[in-house]
């Protein structure tokens, strides 16, 4: 067996070919490894919150079921989320749950307080200096 140039060449490009097709397969797979993931763009965990109403926004992939709190969260074809949830005054618990097609479960947990308190002596300053300045 004789190895010309023509041979040599041939074996070369179809290593290198193998090895594109397994590159892509890769690229293409690792959302599939990788499982679904959560990203929180606000708010972040610990804040204390002076309104009772919280606007929770991020990003979900990978994901075929999302819940908040237990509720069923939509989100869009780009995988974006923003929800508004009502805070009870104290210590308020908020999980965000994403699963994927092969059952792994991603958690993320928010814990947040919610001042009742602080929100009512900004509202009373704010109505004080109002009166102030009527007189």
């Amino acid at each position: 067996m004789y190895w010309t140039l023509k041979r040599m060449i041939s074996i070369g490009l179809g290593c290198v070919f193998v090895g594109i097709v397994l590159f892509y397969a890769y690229l293409q797979s690792r959302a599939i490894i990788a499982g679904p993931q959560i990203v929180l763009e606000s708010p972040q965990n610990g804040i204390t919150a002076t309104t009772s109403l919280l606007a929770i926004r991020g990003t979900i992939t990978n994901a075929k079921e999302t819940t908040l709190n237990g509720r069923t969260l939509f989100i869009d074809l780009k995988g974006n989320f923003s929800e508004q949830l009502l805070l009870a005054p104290g210590y308020n618990i908020i999980e965000l749950t994403a699963k994927d097609t092969k059952g792994r479960e991603v958690k993320r947990v928010l814990e947040i307080v919610y001042d009742e308190e602080e929100t009512s002596m900004r509202t009373a300053t704010t109505s004080s200096k109002q009166d102030i300045l009527q007189n």
